[in-house]
């Protein structure tokens, strides 16, 4: 998000250098920078000891592709802790170890995904609500139910950090 305004008392921004990092947005009022700002998510492959990969369907998201577990930080989680809440969120499991597995721009959301692998015992899925299904997918196949691998997709990232082990 690029500000404009000051978010903290609406003064009309002003652009002034910012050391190495050049003009910035300037409130004159409050005396402070508003660098831009975007959304810290993760997203997490949750695999099993099978090696099968938990596929989510959310409408809201495709019809047509399944995902990953995947969700927005709040204010005091760290990424990890993030992970796990997610993964027992949308999924009702228990992260038994989290591997870290980079972060990655997501250009069309303006959104920085931190990413891991999320290994678990496989069990019934208890969904949440914005979970329409799940289901448990041999990892060789996850492809043919994922989006499109092009930049910016994760997914594929993933399962290739995984399937090169």
């Amino acid at each position: 998000m690029h500000y404009n305004y000051c978010p903290h008392c609406g003064t009309m921004l002003i652009a002034r250098q910012a050391g190495d990092d050049g003009s910035v947005p300037y409130c004159t009022s409050c005396e402070r920078f508003w660098f831009d700002s975007f959304d810290s998510c993760v997203i997490i492959m949750v695999v099993n000891e099978q090696h099968e990969i938990a596929m989510l369907r959310q409408s809201y998201l495709s019809d047509e592709h399944e995902t990953f577990v995947a969700g927005y930080m709040v204010p005091g989680e760290n990424a990890e802790e993030t992970a796990i809440r997610e993964v027992k969120e949308e999924l009702g499991l228990t992260v038994n170890r989290l591997e870290y597995a980079g972060t990655h721009w997501f250009a069309t959301r303006e959104q920085l995904m931190h990413a891991f692998i999320g290994y678990v015992s496989k069990a019934p899925f208890h969904l949440s609500q914005e979970v329409d299904s799940a289901s448990w997918i041999p990892a060789e196949e996850a492809p043919l139910h994922m989006f499109p691998d092009r930049p910016g997709n994760t997914q594929h990232i993933l399962w290739r950090q995984y399937m090169n082990r």
